[in-house]
This record gives structure tokens, sequence and C-alpha cells, in this order.
């Protein structure tokens, strides 16, 4: 059985709860963000939808990660797609921290 990925993208802004390095990906973190805001990309399945108010996990290049110096109760910015049922991951060019 296969299960087809559509091409989708959210605009996610939240605060950082938990980040750690990733249990499988050497280059990545995952962090935990208390979603306060999600916004539709034009053009793109939004599947981020329900996320307000809730916390996601979401996977991010731990290069961009140290570069940004990302800790607990950083509040961020990125565009997000869902890659499988339990894995989302940040595109590193859309990242903003703003506290």
């Amino acid at each position: 059985m296969s299960i087809k990925v559509v091409e989708n993208w959210a605009v996610v802004q939240g605060k950082i709860v938990n980040i750690s390095p990733h249990n499988e990906l050497g280059d990545y973190v995952t962090a935990t963000v208390d979603v306060t805001q999600i916004t539709p990309v034009s053009g793109y399945p939004n599947l981020f939808s329900w996320a307000v108010g809730k916390q996601i996990t979401v996977s991010i290049p731990s290069a961009k990660a140290s570069e940004f110096s990302l800790a607990l109760g950083n509040e961020i910015s990125f565009r997000v797609r869902k890659s499988g049922p339990t894995s989302a991951f940040v595109d590193p060019d859309s990242l903003v921290k703003s506290g």
C-alpha cells in the first residue's frame, strides 16, 4: 500500500516549547511549537488549519537552528509542509525568529 503525499504549505507562528536533536535525522532538530497563528499559502492545501492553539512538532535543519540560536521561549514563524502522517518539515529559508 502506498500513500500519496500532496504538496502542501502553511505559514506558522508560535513559540518554541521544546527543542532537541532529531531522533533519526542527524542534520535536523525537532522543535515543538505552541501555535498562535496559521496562514494559508496561496495555491497550496493547508494541512495545518487545525493547529491554532495546539502544539505541533516540526523538523528544522540543525545548521539553521544554530544560525538563529533557537531555544525555548523563542517566537518564530516559518513555512511548513506535512511530509507524512507524523512528519513536518520547515522551509529553512522562511524561518524568522522574532523573540
